[in-house]
């Protein structure tokens, strides 16, 4: 019994210092427009309403203490009874690999006219990779940002 004690303590323990430790303090949200805070990564837009013919300017903004990586492909997402449903894309997008450096940042335009968009809410997606200092392995998060789209 006196063995079985310490165990128990040990697995209550540890998953709740997981927990304290992975997430967010009281009152954050996270980076701007949601993106996550670790690393510290935003997505910027030029405007959140755009005409179905304009072209939105997109800037990454690389915050962390490492080299972000990124690229121009992104996913894009409609808000629809509440959910969002991913909008399928009819272009190609050029495998290329964007290195930003740490407090800098990347900006891609996107021309809405070649989407084919409907008016509505939208959110963009872009996926960031850095190197974990400490365990040299890449972590790749998501940065978003929402913006509408109005006929």
């Amino acid at each position: 019994m006196k063995k079985t004690v310490p165990v128990l303590l040990i697995l209550l323990i540890i998953p709740i210092a997981y927990f304290m430790a992975s997430s967010p303090a009281e009152g954050d949200n996270g980076g701007t427009d949601g993106t996550p805070d670790v690393p510290d990564v935003v997505l910027k837009l030029d405007k959140t309403i755009y005409a179905p013919d304009e072209t939105m300017v997109l800037t990454v903004i690389n915050n962390a203490d490492s080299e972000a990586t990124t690229g121009y492909a992104f996913q894009l997402y409609r808000l629809e009874n509440g959910n969002w449903k991913e909008v399928k894309l009819d272009i190609a997008f050029i495998e290329i690999a964007i290195i930003i450096e740490p407090g800098r940042s990347w900006e891609q335009r996107v021309k809405l006219s070649s989407l084919n968009l409907e008016p509505g809410h939208y959110k963009i997606v872009k996926i960031v990779s850095f190197t974990d200092p400490v365990n040299k392995m890449a972590i790749g998060m998501e940065a978003w940002a929402e913006f509408d789209v109005k006929g």
